[in-house]
């Protein structure tokens, strides 16, 4: 089965649908439990009907019409309906506030919006008046419909069906007409960043841009793709840049997308679809890393002796194929090795693979840095976790590794069309087709990040004497001491999730004379230490104060110190009782914390530490 890639995302989708029409493109579960399967070409008859829905609402070319919604099947159908109609989608991540989904309507001057339920639509009732351009609300699910009575503006999904139904029958080649006229310079996506400093800012980024990505991942991963065989659950949301990607790239891969109910639920999925790709990002794989761990160590102690032997002969098998396939002379594991690796395979990590459905082979990991010891631990597994790096300025991925070019501690190297560059003061600098429009009503902040065609990430990284690049931190959040010291937070925060008992951990001391540490806590692995040691608790936030709990991140932020120069070493620290979550307002919707807000809440927390 082809691979497709047309200069537009519209024109790709189109060939996708002509080239292999009932191949198995889409499966949903319904509430029966059973899962619904869909064609490419009936996905783009349901797409068509909302497309032409979309036109008989008055929806123009060049219209802005937003997506406020969970990753579901009639998230990409909209969008790509709204595509289709030369539109421009804007995505609203679901867990957005009113407060933000409001600034980004009216910011993107969005005159229609695709909303999930009740719970998304409550947040747009709330904010109705204040919605200066919004004329047509479309709801997905039908029983979110009686909070919007007697308001006219506000249909369902269906009803939009039912209206691109007559619209087609007066206009049948519309949908054609215009996809035809769609060029790979057009604006297709305005992506609001997460905003971990500020208000968020509308990236603008074409047909071309996207498209650019997908050529290059067709160039380096083709040989790995088999598009008849590929199944992928899909549980990232679609309104961040990795997730969108994803969705895109069905189209040119041909692979069967099967939908997560939701998060919850993923690992029952998983082992429901089991799928042989997945595209993720490092949380998956540290709380199943974290729960193989947990298990493992709390039976027997020959279960946790025959755990560490079977890693030390899988890190030794890794090594050894590394070598044999490295070099001009061919070479062969040794037998010992081979066998003793079937054995710890067939007893340990199989078991591992069951967890994700049993044939996972690879996983596309972007988002955040994946610790090394995590990826060589699935690597050891016989899961292959792919790590790139990109920005939503970038369309996503300009790095990435290749099962061939596996270097944990790395985002691999830059893709065949990406030019990177380090600036004198570390600054990750690229150039490349990837590189989004700019900033939408921005051009200040557009103009503070280009020079002479050069996007100035804001991350601060190297480049390796093999041409891997290695990210250290965010220029913006480098804390400078009182003594001047130059600190990047993120490769100790990164160290310190290394242990298993340590969930987040965010490191403080900008123009103070030492570095602090706020840290939460795996709150299976707590219990079940208190279990081991007889502490007794009436509930979790007593458990984190007491003094064995405490006694032990001490015992860990001592191994943590080792690791790093005296400067950078954590001599303090508090345990919080509760996680930064996104719904606390501590972390944006795409997982990475808002480092400002989380300084100014616990402000008596950490000022304590320095008295």
């Amino acid at each position: 089965m082809p691979f497709i890639l047309e200069s537009t995302i519209t024109g790709t989708f189109q060939k996708r649908v002509q080239t292999t029409p009932d191949v198995l493109g889409f499966r949903t579960k319904l509430p029966t439990g059973e899962w619904n399967q869909l064609s490419f070409k009936d996905f783009d008859f349901q797409m068509r009907i909302a497309a032409h829905g979309l036109l008989s609402l008055g929806i123009e070319e060049g219209a802005k019409v937003a997506i406020f919604s969970n990753t579901r099947i009639e998230w990409p159908q909209a969008d790509m309906a709204i595509l289709s109609v030369r539109g421009i989608t804007v995505p609203i991540y679901a867990s957005n506030t009113a407060d933000d989904a409001a600034f980004i309507l009216n910011h993107s001057e969005s005159v229609a919006l695709f909303v999930e339920d009740s719970k998304q639509l409550s947040k747009i009732l709330e904010k109705r008046a204040e919605l200066k351009f919004l004329k047509h609300i479309i709801v997905f699910e039908p029983g979110a419909m009686g909070q919007a009575s007697g308001l006219s503006e506000v249909i369902s999904w269906q009803s939009l069906g039912e209206l691109g139904r007559r619209h087609k029958s007066h206009e049948p080649n519309r949908i054609d007409e215009l996809t035809k006229k769609t060029t790979s310079h057009e604006t297709a996506t305005i992506c609001y960043t997460s905003g971990t400093t500020g208000i968020p800012k509308g990236v603008m980024l074409s047909h071309d841009n996207v498209m650019s990505v997908l050529e290059d991942c067709v160039k380096l991963l083709g040989t790995l793709i088999r598009p008849e065989k590929e199944v992928l659950v899909t549980f990232l949301p679609f309104s961040h840049i990795i997730g969108k990607l994803e969705s895109i790239a069905t189209y040119v891969f041909g692979w069967q997308e099967c939908y997560a109910v939701n998060f919850d639920t993923l690992s029952h999925n998983l082992t429901e679809i089991k799928p042989t790709l997945i595209f993720a990002v490092p949380r998956v794989f540290e709380k199943a890393f974290n729960r193989v761990h947990t298990t493992t160590h709390s039976g027997p102690e020959w279960k946790a002796d025959l755990f560490e032997k079977a890693l030390r002969v899988g890190k030794k098998y890794v090594e050894e194929n590394q070598k044999a396939k490295a070099g001009g002379e061919p070479r062969k594991l040794s037998l010992k090795t081979r066998i003793e690796y079937a054995l710890f395979d067939k007893l340990v990590f199989s078991r591992i693979r069951d967890r994700f459905g049993g044939n996972l082979r690879h996983s596309i990991c972007g988002g955040a840095p994946l610790p090394a010891e995590i990826g060589a631990f699935f690597q050891i597994a016989g899961i292959n976790i792919l790590e790139g790096y990109g920005l939503t300025e970038t369309a996503a991925p300009v790095t990435v590794m290749t099962p061939s070019e596996i270097r944990f501690g790395t985002v691999g190297r830059p893709l065949p069309e990406v030019a990177i560059k380090i600036a004198e003061d570390g600054e990750i600098l690229i150039k490349s087709r990837k590189v989004f429009q700019g900033y939408y009503k921005n051009q200040e902040e557009t103009a503070a990040v280009m020079t002479d065609g050069w996007f100035h990430t804001g991350d601060i990284g190297h480049i390796d004497y093999e041409g891997f690049l290695k990210i250290t931190d965010r220029k913006k959040d480098l804390i400078i001491t009182s003594g001047g010291k130059n600190i990047a937070p993120q490769k100790i925060e990164n160290l310190a999730k290394s242990f298993k008992f340590i969930n987040q951990f965010v490191v403080h001391g900008d123009q103070r004379n030492y570095l602090t540490a706020l840290v939460t806590l795996d709150k299976e692995q707590v219990v079940q230490y208190a279990n081991e040691h007889q502490i007794l608790f009436s509930d979790y936030a007593e458990l984190t104060k007491h003094a064995k709990i405490v006694a032990k991140v001490q015992k860990i932020i001592d191994e943590l110190n080792l690791k790093l120069a005296s400067f950078e070493t954590i001599k303090r620290f508090a345990i919080l009782p509760t996680e930064f979550t996104v719904d606390s307002g501590e972390m944006t919707p795409s997982l990475k914390i808002k480092r400002k807000v989380v300084s100014d809440r616990h402000k008596t927390t950490l000022d304590a530490m320095y008295e």
